[in-house]
């Protein structure tokens, strides 16, 4: 194992759109819950554009998306719903993206400590990465609970953080959108986007400290703070 490594000292991810990808289970949950209710459904590629804010902002989302107003009890009813649906996907259709095992295999030989931070719920988050085989990888794993705010709002991640024991300088944040950029920014952490994921917006556009094209260039970026 290196001892060697500067920086970072641990990497914390998002996981949907960044470490797995979680879009075809996510539609096929959102839809079950959109037909049951005689409401329209949507295909996959626009439900993947609306990923990462939550099941609620999902679902708000895809009520505007339909031209429906997203009233609080249609909201929170739908919201029931599709958590009980998801849940019945087992996540049969959920894979990681090319290059994460060995990614995250090269981090932990190098000592960095690993860590998740996700606006997904936590339960859902380590049920997922148990099924993807990556559970034991990570020091911490902290997904959306009662009580805290989604990212971009920093709490989740500062717990994470934390938990992690790293001064803010020695963290490099890894997801794939808008959100993630803003939630490194507001908890004083560096941050990398990989591309490929789920943002509407071109990630050249988001004002990421570094972009990789894909999990692969994350070990290579931290490689060239090694001390020879």
């Amino acid at each position: 194992m290196r001892s060697s490594i500067r920086w970072p000292q641990a990497v914390v991810f998002d996981l949907d759109g960044t470490l797995a990808d979680t879009a075809d289970d996510i539609h096929q949950a959102l839809n079950h819950v959109f037909e049951a209710n005689t409401l329209a459904s949507l295909d996959v590629a626009a439900v993947r554009q609306m990923i990462g804010g939550g099941p609620r902002t999902l679902i708000r989302k895809t009520l505007c998306e339909l031209s429906i107003e997203p009233d609080t009890d249609r909201v929170d009813q739908l919201s029931r719903e599709f958590l009980i649906s998801y849940v019945q996907q087992q996540n049969r259709f959920s894979t990681l993206y090319g290059g994460a095992e060995a990614c995250l295999e090269e981090l932990a030989s190098a000592g960095i400590r690993l860590a998740i931070c996700s606006n997904k719920p936590d339960e859902f988050c380590r049920q997922l990465t148990a099924d993807l085989g990556i559970f034991d990888r990570f020091h911490v794993i902290k997904g959306s609970v009662a009580g805290m705010p989604l990212k971009p709002d920093p709490a989740t991640l500062n717990v994470v953080l934390n938990q992690l024991g790293v001064s803010r300088d020695e963290v490099l944040y890894v997801g794939d959108s808008e959100t993630d950029v803003r939630v490194a920014r507001a908890a004083g952490v560096s941050v990398a986007l990989v591309k490929g994921g789920y943002t509407t917006t071109p990630v050249d556009e988001l004002g990421a400290d570094w972009l990789v094209e894909s999990l692969a260039g994350i070990p290579h970026l931290c490689r060239k703070y090694e001390i020879a």
